[in-house]
């Protein structure tokens, strides 16, 4: 029943009820000629909805009132989904027939899906979050385009086996489905646990099974991590590079394989990488690095390779030597690949030199002392006499040293004046406030091409306020410069007994 307050022939009785609803603060007139102006809406607005004391009361609203989502269109519901949290989207489906019909048959809001379990969560111990991931890769599967399985801590036997069983059965229902995914990410498996015993050889299975059956539309695989047999990885990767090696073009193998020999040494490795021949990023270990190795990246991917991630573990083995002429065809083959390098506990000059060969491409490269307690190695010599051999490529300098005193930063500002395209540098280590100045002020100079700037400086007083008001002024005087040509600048002290 649609009301109208001008109408002088309105019953003085109806008047009072809708004013004293519409919330208004005025006397009824029996001639009710100086009513206000208001409509059904303005009156729902300014709190009639509160007052109404039945249901025919809201019936009887004019349906200007009625909240406008029915009318939206499907294109911009879309878009307001897509800010909504992935994890709220299935709850928000049901919230009505009309967001559940765009919602379930929208595939731009399904796109990407990361299932991440922990061994030390409670309720992961429970079967309702495996339960919930494969609910969700039956009904949306064949719209996902990016997926992630990541397992945190595999405390127990039944955790695992859990895990296992939810990846499994989301495979199926991916080939199932046909689900053209473009990306799959399964890192830091840890298969050589033995919480992973009963199921470790069903989900490798399962995994060649699935990279062998599916819409072979995978760009980008990650595998890190995995710590596989040298007969499980192998088994997996061919499975990989046979049917999907013209496609794959990002591949994370770091850590994939766990095994007490050199990887290099088995032929079986450079056979299941043959198979890849499209690739532009590779992560591997320098455990896996051999002549043979070299000669079919080269060969197959010479025309595409642009990033090489190498690492180096003091626990896997890195005793062999890559001769620099299988570095240079690499320089040579392919003109657009540039090396990462990233030593973990690898630290002494001895093992440097016999790594990094001058003809590397070396664009970054990183040192991790992850610590020591004791250590008879000096980081001064591989700065100062090794890394200036790659001041046409190297790019970024990372130092994670806080368990030596060592003394560098002369041999490290020389670095920045030799390498021109050195713009990166991050240090965690015992260094002083000069060392911080020094380098703003040869970057206001001209002299070196700083623009990412990570400090992290320790001292061995608790009381650092020297330190801070040092840095607060050399902050200060370089400001300008900071704001102007920094495109990060973080530097701070901590304290380190």
């Amino acid at each position: 029943m649609n009301v109208d307050l001008n109408n002088d022939e309105l019953p003085p009785r109806k008047v009072r009820r809708i004013e004293r609803n519409a919330g208004h603060n005025m006397v009824a007139s029996k001639s009710s000629s100086v009513l206000p102006q208001a409509t059904g809406s303005r009156a729902l607005e300014n709190g009639a909805s509160k007052s109404l004391t039945n249901l025919s009361d809201i019936m009887d609203m004019d349906k200007s009132s009625v909240n406008g989502w029915s009318t939206i269109p499907h294109v911009i519901l879309e878009r307001v989904f897509l800010y909504l949290p992935e994890r709220h989207r299935p709850g928000a489906m049901y919230v009505c027939k009309r967001w559940y019909t765009v919602m379930r048959h929208s595939a731009c809001l399904w796109r990407e899906k990361k299932f991440r379990f922990s061994g030390r969560d409670s309720k992961d111990a429970t079967n309702i979050p495996y339960r919930n991931a494969t609910n969700y890769v039956k009904s949306f599967g064949k719209y996902i385009t990016k997926l992630e399985f990541r397992l945190y801590n595999p405390a127990t036997t039944n955790i695992c086996r859990k895990f296992q069983k939810a990846v499994r059965s989301c495979f199926g229902s991916l080939i199932k489905d046909k689900a053209k995914l473009r990306e799959l990410s399964i890192p830091c498996l840890q298969l050589d646990r033995g919480q992973w015993t009963s199921s470790q050889e069903d989900f490798v299975t399962w995994l060649a099974k699935f990279f062998s059956r599916g819409q072979h539309t995978l760009e980008r695989v990650t595998l890190s991590g995995a710590r596989m047999t040298i007969n499980e990885g192998y088994k997996v990767l061919f499975a990989l590079g046979y049917e999907m090696g013209d496609i794959v073009n990002y591949l994370d193998i770091e850590d994939f394989f766990y095994t007490r020999r050199p990887i290099y040494l088995f032929s079986e490795f450079v056979e299941s990488m043959r198979q890849f021949n499209c690739l532009h990023t590779l992560y591997l270990n320098y455990s896996y690095l051999s002549e043979d190795f070299f000669e079919a990246l080269v060969e197959n991917c010479g025309h595409c390779l642009k990033r090489l991630h190498i690492k180096v573990h003091a626990h896997d083995p890195h005793d062999q030597v890559i001769q620099g002429q299988y570095w240079g065809s690499l320089k040579t083959r392919c003109p657009q690949c540039l090396v990462d390098m990233l030593f973990q506990r690898v630290m002494s000059p001895e093992e440097h030199f016999r790594i990094l060969c001058p003809q590397i491409p070396l664009r970054q490269v990183a040192f991790e002392g992850s610590y020591f307690t004791e250590h008879d190695w000096e980081i001064g010599p591989t700065i100062a006499t090794l890394l200036p051999h790659y001041r046409e490529t190297l790019e970024k300098v990372s130092l994670d040293l806080p368990d030596t005193f060592e003394i560098f930063e002369t041999q490290l500002i020389n670095l920045l004046q030799y390498c021109k395209e050195l713009y990166y540098l991050k240090i965690n280590a015992f260094v002083s406030t000069r060392l911080v100045d020094k380098i703003l002020t040869l970057r206001e100079d001209g002299k070196c091409s700083i623009d990412t700037l990570k400090v992290r400086m320790h001292v061995r007083n608790f009381d650092t306020s020297a330190e801070e008001r040092d840095l607060e002024r050399i902050y200060n005087s370089h400001k300008h410069l900071i704001q102007e040509k920094f495109y990060e600048y973080n530097v701070s002290c901590c304290v380190t007994l």
